[in-house]
């Protein structure tokens, strides 16, 4: 493997690791009734757990298109969404669908309708991307 395509590996991992990590801290805050503080400035009348959602896909999103770029930027052919997503080892998404897991019982525990549409909305968005970051990973692995 070239050095450019380790380097890509090594920066994928990094930034997986981080999504991962992003995933189990939102939920737990969620499931403690946690307050937060926004990254993003809202200034919309929102629950603190949208809030947190609003915050966390957004941080998911960049880690998505970056995945996405990356990948791109390092393989020689240009992959479809799909090979990049077959690419993915199941094993990998061991995290994200115990992620997934946490947020279907923190939808179940929250008290108002729209914060459990949200939170689960956002852990199948976890998850799609999760799969897409690990599939780049593994595609430029396998290019």
């Amino acid at each position: 493997m070239s050095m450019p395509k380790r380097t890509a590996m090594i920066f994928l991992g990094a930034i997986n690791l981080m999504n991962i990590i992003a995933g189990f801290v939102t939920e737990l805050k969620i499931a403690r009734s946690s307050d937060v503080m926004s990254i993003i400035p809202i200034t919309a009348e929102l629950t603190v757990n949208q809030i947190l959602i609003l915050n966390f896909v957004v941080v998911a999103a960049i880690i998505f298109l970056i995945s996405i770029v990356t990948a791109y930027l390092a393989t020689d052919v240009p992959y479809s969404p799909v090979e990049i997503i077959k690419n993915c080892p199941g094993v990998f998404m061991i995290l994200p669908i115990i992620v997934f897991g946490i947020a279907l019982f923190n939808a179940i525990q929250a008290q108002i309708s729209a914060d459990k549409l949200w939170i689960i909305l956002s852990a199948a968005f976890y998850v799609l991307a999760s799969a897409v970051n690990f599939g780049c990973a593994m595609t430029i692995k396998e290019d």
